[in-house]
């Protein structure tokens, strides 16, 4: 599996119930929210990929944006759970 890094802006959205669909399928996929619109994930496939299937939840004028994640990487302040996620989920790279 490769870990990837994704973040997301809804644009025009009118509530909450707007993002279920994402988060619904991030949870389905075993994702780790570390921020606001930042989630991590593990999935077989690619960047282009992932990205492809996660736009489908998406109206068109939402940015995506899809990285796999490497071992080089620094974060401060992310959500409870992020050092256990990538314990259990270490870039490959």
């Amino acid at each position: 599996m490769t870990s990837y890094i994704i973040a997301y802006d809804l644009l025009n959205e009118s509530g909450t119930q707007d993002y279920e669909p994402l988060w619904e399928e991030l949870r389905r996929l075993g994702s780790h929210r570390t921020q606001d619109s930042v989630w991590l994930t593990a999935v077989n496939g690619t960047a282009k990929e992932l990205h492809d299937h996660l736009k489908s939840f998406l109206d068109d004028d939402d940015r995506l944006w899809v990285n796999e994640l490497v071992k080089n990487k620094y974060f401060s302040n992310a959500r409870a759970g992020t050092n256990d996620w990538l314990r259990d989920n270490p870039p490959s790279r």
